[in-house]
């Protein structure tokens, strides 16, 4: 049993061809069917049949699926060893992943501050929806994800960050722009401007608004609350965002104005793998972000 075998292996487990195996580990696919052969075979490997051949579909034995998870685990313990051996001499790099409620108000000023103390540090970032973060956290694509609670898995280290008040936002000239603050009720005839369901966050206010005993008249729905922004400062509604959102805006078409007590608020997180490899460099950068 050789480690370029199981890397077959796992391609063909993970992409359920042949074909798409080869083309992952950019070898042909003679090669890489013959080393997959090779290790069912019984000299020098499991001696056991790995794959039902159906055709074009591809399906896991029963030893098939016992091997997966062992293979799959050996190869990141591989991959992680190289990594820190070449983190060790070069500086390293850091995967970062945020979701788009957060990344683009907390990560420019989190990775300014952290390039000037870790200049040798190369940094990738990654924006997307909090279960594909997930996702990449547990495959060991991400190093480290800032995401927002509720997180809910046994594999991760969730280290929680600090927790951020929601506002409203208005139109300029709105009848409600003169308080200083805004109840629920206030808005209960309001056309609301939402996030998508596929977000978190625009869940969370339909949660926090329901259970203020407001069904929130939703007129308008989308992916980023920079587009939900341009819409509410349009006149065509208010909305619900998080503080940070509120924080560098200086358009004149809106305002922003406290919720009343009960305040919502969400927990933001640093979440990554307990038994991934960690950066030298992760901890710190989870400071910077920290930091706000």
């Amino acid at each position: 049993m050789e480690l370029h075998q199981l890397r077959y292996f796992v391609a063909v487990a993970e992409t359920g061809s042949f074909t798409r195996a080869a083309e992952r580990e950019g070898v042909t696919q003679p090669t890489l069917s013959e080393q997959v052969i090779r290790l069912e075979s019984k000299k020098n490997g499991v001696g056991r049949r790995l794959f039902d051949r159906l055709g074009r579909k591809v399906v896991l034995t029963e030893a098939g699926h016992e091997l997966l998870g062992r293979a799959q685990g050996i190869l990141a313990a591989v991959d992680e060893a190289e990594r820190a051996v070449r983190d060790s001499a070069e500086g390293g790099r850091l995967r970062v992943g945020a979701i788009p409620t957060i990344a683009p108000f907390v990560l420019p000023a989190a990775v300014t501050r952290f390039a000037n103390t870790y200049p040798g540090v190369q940094l990738h970032l990654q924006e997307d929806r909090t279960e594909r973060l997930l996702a990449d956290l547990l495959s060991g694509e991400l190093d480290v994800g800032i995401m927002a609670l509720p997180i809910r898995d046994d594999r991760l280290h969730l280290e929680k960050l600090y927790a951020e008040p929601m506002v409203m936002a208005l139109p300029a000239g709105h009848r409600l722009a003169e308080k200083t603050e805004i109840k629920l009720a206030d808005v209960v005839d309001e056309p609301f401007i939402l996030l998508d369901d596929m977000h978190c966050f625009g869940d969370q206010v339909l949660s926090f608004c329901r259970r203020g005993g407001v069904e929130p008249k939703v007129v308008c729905r989308g992916e980023q609350i920079v587009t939900l922004l341009a819409v509410v400062g349009a006149g065509q509604g208010v909305s619900v965002v998080p503080e940070m959102a509120a924080a560098g805006d200086v358009s004149p078409y809106r305002v922003y104005r406290p919720l009343g007590k009960p305040t919502p608020t969400r927990t933001l997180c640093a979440v990554w793998h307990k038994q991934r490899y960690r950066p030298p460099s992760l901890q710190a950068f989870v400071e910077e972000v920290r930091k706000r």
